[in-house]
């Protein structure tokens, strides 16, 4: 009888101690994907924290509650333009395969996979929850009448290379807990967040029509002319592109598109264009009208020159989608205490909004398709969609993953003020806290039926 050979897979019962065979063990992969956790991930770091974005190098071992999910080595480095300043600091961990020498990268459950992972500390926003409240509750709005995120074609295109297997495109970001541990010692709560990559707003890099754009504090956008200094140009790719370039001599065509569609709003603006008779050949409506939704319920008085993203995927008809929304639910820079409350605030999108920052082409939408906002409003409220139960619901899926004690260590580690991020009018009236957030929630869905009339 010939001598059977070793297996090289799965794992082996030996005496009682159970170990991995050579070929199943995560050292020897590159691509690693674990489950979408229920309970905080665990990273245990060995180095110095990080000063600055080029990082600093450090080793990393990843559990689930006790169970050991995978080493690897690499940096971590500041995250963010905010965090730069801050005592507690965004971090983003760029992995590699301690034995193989590449790139690590990480799936977590439905989430693409990357070899960055940030993990946000949210100086202002210590509860660590409104952001990916917002953005959960942005894709339960935007796909509840297909179960979709984008027309059906936008996933088709990628029929060719991959079956279409992009149907869980976030086209925000999405979270989830982590604690990091230090050389042995509790650092911080922060929330793992995905990264708005190409492929979560589908768009293929090398397809000169798969235009995604996004501007970075750009108080004039709506003012002048289009010019990429105002925006990093993430799709598609430009050789020797750095972000924020002016792109007229090294994507001239991509210039003209851009400012094509610029040139077009700002027409509507002036009043010198009908949006309502022109929109078929410029707009895909509808993520207009969901984006307006989404930034009055929430109250982001940061998306109007900032913190959005801008696509097409014919170079033609372009939309918004939603970016970095933890200054929402009544965390706004310029206002404190009752001043922020759900009902006090007004429309957010409105010509005599109170936002520091111009409405823009959001005002022309806001004004121009209001019966269109109110006839998608009530159907969402409907359907539950947008319900204060549905809310609570997201709210309490990701506070459930947070241990009490965890963030008690965290609020002494790092005090409640500016040199955490967290600026006064951010803490004023106790915005910090589950309740709170929920009970404004609660409110701005009161005070938006009311402006239209919603009975139930």
């Amino acid at each position: 009888m010939s001598k059977l050979s070793a297996q090289t897979t799965g794992y082996i019962n030996n005496g009682g101690v159970v170990t991995y065979a050579p070929n199943n063990t995560a050292e020897q992969l590159d691509i690693l994907s674990i489950d979408r956790p229920q309970r905080t991930l665990r990273w245990m770091v060995e180095g110095d924290y990080p000063s600055n974005k080029d990082g600093t190098d450090m080793s990393v071992s990843v559990f689930d509650g006790t169970v050991p999910l995978f080493s690897a080595v690499g940096t971590w480095g500041v995250q963010g333009q905010s965090s730069a300043n801050a005592d507690k600091k965004n971090v983003k961990f760029k992995l590699k395969n301690p034995n193989t020498g590449n790139k690590l990268a990480l799936k977590i459950g439905d989430w693409f996979s990357a070899s960055s992972i940030t993990h946000k500390a949210y100086g202002t926003d210590r509860t660590l929850i409104r952001e990916s409240t917002a953005t959960t509750l942005y894709r339960r709005i935007r796909s509840f009448k297909t179960g979709l995120m984008a027309p059906t074609v936008a996933y088709t295109y990628f029929d060719g290379t991959d079956f279409g297997t992009h149907t869980a495109a976030l086209f925000s970001t999405a979270g989830t807990l982590s604690e990091i541990y230090r050389n042995g010692s509790f650092c911080q709560l922060s929330v793992i967040r995905s990264d708005a990559d190409n492929p979560d707003y589908l768009m293929d890099d090398s397809n000169p029509n798969h235009i995604l754009i996004q501007p970075q504090h750009a108080e004039g956008i709506w003012k002048h002319v289009w010019t990429g200094e105002d925006w990093v140009v993430q799709s598609p790719a430009i050789k020797g592109y750095g972000d924020q370039d002016d792109i007229s001599q090294l994507a001239p065509e991509l210039q003209v598109k851009c400012q094509a569609i610029m040139s077009y709003m700002q027409s509507c603006i002036r009043g010198q264009t009908d949006v309502r008779k022109t929109w078929h050949q410029y707009l895909r409506l509808e993520d207009w009208l969901y984006y307006d939704i989404l930034i009055n319920l929430s109250g982001s008085f940061d998306s109007l020159v900032n913190n959005f993203f801008f696509g097409t995927w014919d170079g033609v008809k372009w939309g918004p989608w939603p970016y970095d929304l933890d200054e929402t639910a009544g965390l706004v820079y310029f206002l404190s205490g009752a001043a922020s409350d759900a009902e006090n605030i007004g429309w957010i999108t409105a010509k005599n909004s109170i936002a520091d920052q111009d409405r823009g082409f959001f005002a022309v939408i806001h004004e121009t398709f209001r019966p269109e906002l109110r006839a998608l409003w009530c159907q969402l409220r409907d359907a539950a969609v947008i319900s204060i139960e549905a809310i609570t619901c997201i709210i309490n899926d990701q506070v459930g993953l947070i241990n009490p004690d965890l963030m008690v260590q965290d609020i002494a580690l790092w005090p409640l003020n500016d040199a955490t991020g967290a600026p006064s009018g951010m803490q004023a009236g106790g915005k910090w806290s589950v309740a709170y957030v929920i009970d404004w929630y609660r409110q701005r869905i009161a005070w938006i039926d009311q402006q239209w009339g919603y009975a139930g």
